[in-house]
């Protein structure tokens, strides 16, 4: 997996399966900044899970609709992607992915709020990201596991200000 490494949204993201794929796809990557990550492509399920407070909120699965991955127009086409909150998940991972999150959250001093996005594989968990700014639009994953939580979105904005003068 080749992407940019200040982007946000899955922008400039491909996949490179053959050696002869690589160069199409750093060009790619390169065209949004100097700086581009190749990282191993973990397959399975699309997980995020957002904290609020120190607490983590009900997870929320990505189920992109015809896509490979939860790319950009998956985040923010209505219609292209299918979100389950919570997910069905087999005996204790949700804790387990919701501690993770919790230890990412902590590990980088996370404050106030962010979203750990996660792969769920054959091996378990894997953390692609901290997110310190996660999108607050009618596609977000924030808002969808806030509302599972029952935090009215109006709530949920007024505590993100509120943690902001905490500091």
């Amino acid at each position: 997996m080749i992407k940019p490494a200040s982007q946000g949204s899955s922008l400039g993201v491909a996949f490179a399966r053959t050696p002869d794929e690589v160069p199409a796809a750093l060009i790619a990557a390169s065209s949004y900044g100097r700086k581009v990550l190749l990282e191993h492509c973990v397959s399975g399920r699309e997980l995020a899970v957002s904290i609020l407070g120190g607490e983590a909120l009900p997870i929320v699965e990505a189920v992109p609709e015809g896509r490979e991955f939860y790319d950009f127009a998956a985040r923010y086409e209505i219609g292209r992607t299918e979100f389950v909150c919570p997910p069905e998940l087999p005996a204790g991972v949700g804790e387990r992915v919701g501690e993770i999150a919790l230890a990412a959250w902590s590990l980088l001093g996370c404050r106030g709020f962010a979203r750990v996005d996660m792969i769920l594989g054959d091996d378990g968990p894997t953390v692609l990201e901290v997110n310190a700014i996660p999108g607050l639009t009618e596609t977000s994953l924030l808002p969808q596991a806030a509302d599972a939580a029952g935090i009215a979105f109006d709530e949920l904005v007024e505590t993100m200000l509120a943690s902001a003068f905490t500091r």
